[in-house]
């Protein structure tokens, strides 16, 4: 039998919060898809939640490997069946026509996609009630993602609405366990680098909840947030350092991983490794900008007092 779609949920310690995602994937899930629930060793087991629900499309893994979210999905990866694979997080809910949207309109009109994205819908204040809901994430036109979109409009997290084919993610290999935040972007740039033709959404395919509360009170912020700026810096070096070809042949690219760098690097107290990068940029013009970007950001962050905070 031919799974169509599979919707992977990696989750850690975040049962109610989880519970709401499961509810939006199963509706949105077409009848032969699965819902796979990467457990995380969770406290408490994800277990408890999973046994709520009846539904055969919905299966639970625990992940025995390395903690994180990259390594959860890349457990969750390799047991997936579905030819599609749509990433949620375990804090958000997909929208219930999405899953349709993109394997009965995207994929039959235009087989060659590899992979895509979509607007977003962002929770206010009060969950329950979506009229207080912002887009997000909606600065591309609906369709194939042309080649002259801006670089950073090509970019999106995991949680945006990401799906991607199978066979391409089995082409390109698991999702770089080794980043503390982050690998997401590295995974992107991979996409686009290796020249794999995306799809862009302009309705919304998630609702995303930026500042989750469960049951108890307790605010769950994005990871991003809880890294440390010198090591979210070391990301973007990484990147940038890995996709040579990528950054040499696309100026966008070049200055965006950059100047996301610079201002990591920076807002960590890191101004002369700011410095010595910027003087390595191929064009005069460009290193004179990066090192004017940097001193006024290593000002700016100087004066807010935020170098000793990250």
């Amino acid at each position: 039998m031919t799974i169509q779609c599979t919707i992977l949920i990696p989750t850690k310690d975040r049962p109610d919060l989880l519970r709401r995602a499961i509810n939006s994937a199963l509706i949105s899930a077409p009848e032969l898809a699965e819902v796979l629930v990467v457990d995380d060793k969770s406290n408490p087991p994800a277990q408890n939640v999973v046994n709520e629900f009846s539904d055969p499309r919905l299966k639970l893994l625990l992940n025995d490997g390395p903690n994180g979210a990259a390594a959860a999905r890349n457990f969750g990866i390799k047991t997936a069946l579905g030819e599609v694979v749509f990433f949620l997080d375990d804090d958000d809910e997909i929208l219930s026509d999405y899953c349709d949207r993109v394997l009965n309109t995207v994929l039959p009109s235009h087989p060659d996609i590899a992979y895509g994205f979509s607007a977003c819908r962002i929770a206010g204040q009060n969950p329950d009630d979506v009229s207080g809901d912002t887009i997000a994430n909606n600065k591309l036109p609906n369709g194939i993602v042309a080649q002259s979109a801006p670089f950073r409009r090509k970019l999106c997290g995991f949680g945006m609405g990401f799906w991607i084919k199978r066979d391409v993610l089995n082409e390109l290999g698991p999702i770089d366990e080794g980043f503390a935040t982050n690998e997401d972007t590295e995974y992107l740039c991979r996409l686009i680098n290796a020249g794999k033709p995306a799809w862009f959404d302009a309705q919304p395919g998630v609702r995303l909840h930026v500042l989750a509360t469960d049951a108890t009170g307790n605010t769950h912020d994005h990871v991003t947030m809880r890294t440390r700026s010198a090591d979210r810096a070391q990301c973007f070096l990484t990147i940038f350092n890995r996709y040579n070809q990528l950054v040499t042949s696309d100026k966008q690219a070049r200055h965006h991983l950059a100047h996301r760098y610079i201002k990591l690097s920076t807002k960590s107290g890191r101004l002369r490794q700011s410095w010595r990068f910027a003087a390595k940029l191929p064009s005069l013009s460009e290193r004179i900008s990066a090192r004017c970007y940097a001193l006024v950001n290593f000002a700016a962050y100087s004066m807010s007092g935020k170098h000793s905070k990250m």
